[in-house]
């Protein structure tokens, strides 16, 4: 999967009646077998480079590094990812396991050793927008899944 800059937040001043004297811009890129935390401070560094180069300021752009996790991928039959890919087939839900992203807590839980899969749900528009909205028919079949899913992990014969 190609690296993304995805921009999280954006904050600067702390009062109406101020001009900001700075500006802070959160982002986020997923690391991958094929991107790695220096392939992703480049592309940070490019982006900061066009925008200094675009919108000059008194003082050059910097950047810190707050936090990274490493990529991580499972297999087929890693779990929880195997039960719940299961549970879908139960379900009579047609689910083609994919990326996740640009990250997500599973980075986090893979670096400690802790299997995670980012799951499915219902199907959905407008994600994270002012409009965003799921389809409840939907719900059952997706609570069936997950339902077996857990008694699969739980050793339940099914």
């Amino acid at each position: 999967m190609p690296s993304k800059l995805t921009v999280t937040n954006i904050s600067g001043g702390d009062s109406f009646t101020m001009v900001p004297d700075h500006c802070i811009v959160g982002v986020d890129i997923r690391l991958t077998d094929v991107v790695d935390d220096n392939t992703a401070a480049k592309l940070i560094h490019h982006a900061i480079t066009v925008l200094d180069s675009s919108f000059p300021a008194p003082r050059p752009t910097t950047m810190d590094i707050v936090v990274s996790w490493p990529p991580f991928l499972l297999g087929r039959d890693d779990q929880p990812a195997a039960a719940l890919t299961a549970g879908t087939r139960a379900a009579g839900i047609d689910v083609e396991p994919k990326v996740a992203g640009p990250s997500n807590i599973g980075n986090l839980l893979a670096a400690q050793g802790i299997p995670a899969t980012a799951g499915f749900g219902l199907s959905y528009r407008g994600l994270h927008g002012i409009d965003e909205s799921v389809d409840l028919s939907d719900l059952p079949a997706v609570q069936v899944a997950y339902h077996h899913a857990v008694l699969s992990l739980l050793g339940v014969p099914l």
